[in-house]
């Protein structure tokens, strides 16, 4: 089948690349295993040199651009597969944690600000404090945006787990289904975590932008 379609080595260009990041990718058993996260593009000849996989148990791998093939608007990988499918739970909390960490980080951020105003403390301690926090967030900004990565990736693996639901429900009887039914709440109540703390995490990270940009604005001046 594969020879009849084809392949991102038969792509040009970089606008067209552009337009599949983020595209759904699939083992040769059509097994949802990732999405396209990068593209190499070769200067001349503007075709893809290698791409960048990011696979749902987290993991990067690198494919030859002729060993995967469009189809629509996903990805056909021409070789199969193996992916583990980890619990997202402590993921999850991870990250809710994380964002309530950045959010004390600001606050604190704020009562420095107003006791150096006030004449509280000195310049000095000001500055030390300020030092700490600042590596403190650093460091949960790169978690975060870690944890965003791996669990965008399990977003598309759990609402085709969702779809695959639907589908065998509409096909069984009530007596069959009424497991299905159970699993099929299960992975939707997850997803609407998975969308929330999404969300609220992306939220914190414009802040936290805003923030990067205040305080540039402020050096400068």
């Amino acid at each position: 089948m594969f020879h009849k379609q084809r392949t991102l080595g038969e792509v040009v260009g970089r606008e067209a690349f552009k337009k599949l990041l983020g595209a759904k990718v699939r083992s040769s058993d059509g097994v949802y295993v990732g999405y396209l996260k990068r593209v190499y593009i070769d200067r001349r000849s503007g075709k893809a040199k290698r791409l960048v996989i990011k696979l749902i148990d987290g993991r990067s791998i690198v494919i030859d651009p002729n060993d995967a093939v469009l189809n629509n608007d996903e990805i056909i990988l021409k070789s199969k597969i193996k992916v583990s499918v980890s619990d997202i739970t402590g993921e999850l909390q991870r990250l809710e944690q994380a964002v309530k960490e950045l959010r004390g980080i600001r606050e604190r951020f704020l009562d420095l600000d107003e006791a150096l105003i006030a004449g509280e403390i000195s310049k000095d301690t000001y500055a030390c404090f300020r030092e700490t926090l600042e590596e403190k967030r650093k460091q949960l900004l790169s978690e975060v945006r870690n944890l965003l990565e791996k669990l965008e990736v399990q977003l598309h693996r759990l609402e085709e787990e969702r779809d695959a639901l639907m589908l065998k429900l509409s096909s069984v009887g009530r007596e069959s289904g009424t497991e299905l039914l159970k699993k099929l709440r299960e992975v939707r109540e997850t997803l609407v975590r998975v969308y929330e703390l999404i969300e609220s995490a992306r939220h914190e990270m414009a802040l936290e932008m805003e923030l990067d940009d205040f305080l540039q604005s402020y050096l400068r001046a």
